[in-house]
């Protein structure tokens, strides 16, 4: 017994090593693809962002069924791939900035070299960008290749070269939703001395120009960063502007399991106000007499702090909304923003600056000169969340 028992386990013993042979005999990946997105008019990198950019589908043939691989385009246009093997692919620009290619069937050896010409959707030209003062100041012009109109431009300042509306420390974004004309000029300023907590004096940083156009799926079009050292900055307080709600009292205040004034840390004064929510939450403030924001719609900025304890209990994909209205209730003379993952909120306080030009109106017009209400709400919320709502004001940002 004892005999069998030992040559079941050379047999065993012996299967494994062969298993492993067999393993250690598959071939590593010799073959490798590597390339730029050119713009097929003025033979320029076609830039993007590194994420949420621009990606090529490749999918290898003789394989049923096989799953495609994505291949992130760089920063400056260009890509690379050395971990495949020798084989037939069909290749194709997936997620992008530019109008689509037919699709190529492409042998995939060693070295294997594939650019693409390509219109993209936007050039963005004669870009200059300065250091005026305490600001960084942008001036370019657009060129559209397609209908659609121009979603939204911006300045986006990062202390890496791949500074883009995905990854910056400071940006600066102005939306249009229009059609352009190429001969327009366009302005956009970082102020460098209302940011110096994030861009310090004497530093080098990279800036960059980009635009994005309403077509379904666009990624931003861009111009080559910038490096810019900021040199000396004077430090600029923030305006003081019209208070709408100090949050030294609940008062007006209702929605979600509370309001209830809260003195741990709170951004301005004494307290701010705090809710708890175990699923969304909708917190609004009513006015008994209106406020005059003492700003236009051109230049005025909405600004407040919101705590949220963990902003990964919110399903960003769902659009909430924040909302100030001169009737006294919602979707009424109302102005508002989309509550989305572009706020970019962390754990902790954040500081939320809404510009009035930015906001969408329901239900007519809002009188800014009688503002009475204040609502913000998000109905896909997974879980437990803290949140607190800090010196809600309005100012105007030259």
């Amino acid at each position: 017994m004892k005999q069998v028992f030992i040559y079941i386990q050379v047999v065993a013993l012996s299967l494994l090593l062969l298993y492993s042979c067999k393993l250690d005999n598959y071939d590593f990946p010799d073959a490798g693809i590597t390339g730029s997105i050119i713009d097929s008019e003025t033979n320029e990198l076609v830039q993007t962002d590194i994420i949420n950019g621009t990606t090529i589908k490749i999918v290898e043939h003789g394989y049923d069924p096989v799953a495609a691989q994505y291949l992130r385009v760089k920063n400056d246009g260009t890509y690379a791939n050395t971990l495949l093997f020798s084989n037939t692919y069909t290749v194709q620009p997936d997620q992008r900035n530019f109008l689509q290619i037919e699709e190529q069937e492409v042998f995939i050896k060693k070295d294997t070299k594939l650019d693409f010409f390509v219109t993209p959707y936007i050039r963005v030209k004669d870009v200059e960008i300065v250091k005026e003062g305490n600001s960084v100041v942008a001036t370019f012009r657009l060129e559209q290749t397609i209908p659609d109109a121009v979603s939204k431009i911006g300045l986006y300042a990062h202390s890496e070269p791949i500074v883009g509306e995905s990854v910056y420390l400071v940006a600066s974004e102005v939306v249009l939703n229009r059609q352009v004309n190429e001969d327009e000029v366009f302005k956009v300023v970082i102020n460098v001395g209302k940011n110096t907590a994030l861009l310090k004096p004497n530093e080098d940083y990279f800036f960059r120009v980009g635009a994005v156009s309403s077509l379904a799926g666009a990624k931003f079009n861009y111009a080559t960063a910038v490096q810019i050292n900021v040199g000396e900055v004077i430090s600029e307080v923030e305006p003081e502007g019209t208070l709408l709600d100090d949050c030294e009292s609940t008062g007006g205040w209702a929605g979600g399991n509370g309001p209830e004034l809260d003195s741990t840390d709170p951004q301005e004064g004494k307290y701010s106000v705090k809710f708890q929510t175990n699923g969304g939450f909708v917190i609004q403030r009513n006015f008994a007499t209106p406020v005059n924001a003492n700003v236009d719609s051109k230049y005025g900025v909405f600004q407040f702090y919101l705590y949220i304890s963990d902003v990964s209990a919110i399903n960003w994909d769902w659009p909430g909304q924040i909302e100030i209205t001169s009737s006294g209730n919602p979707d009424s003379q109302e102005l508002h923003w989309n509550f989305m993952s572009q706020l970019r909120l962390k754990n902790g306080w954040n500081k939320v600056v809404l510009k009035l030009s930015e906001g969408e109106e329901t239900g007519g017009k809002i009188d800014l000169s009688r503002v009475n209400f204040f609502r913000i709400y998000h109905l896909d919320v997974n879980g437990p969340v803290e949140i607190k709502i800090d010196h809600l004001k309005f100012y105007e940002e030259f």
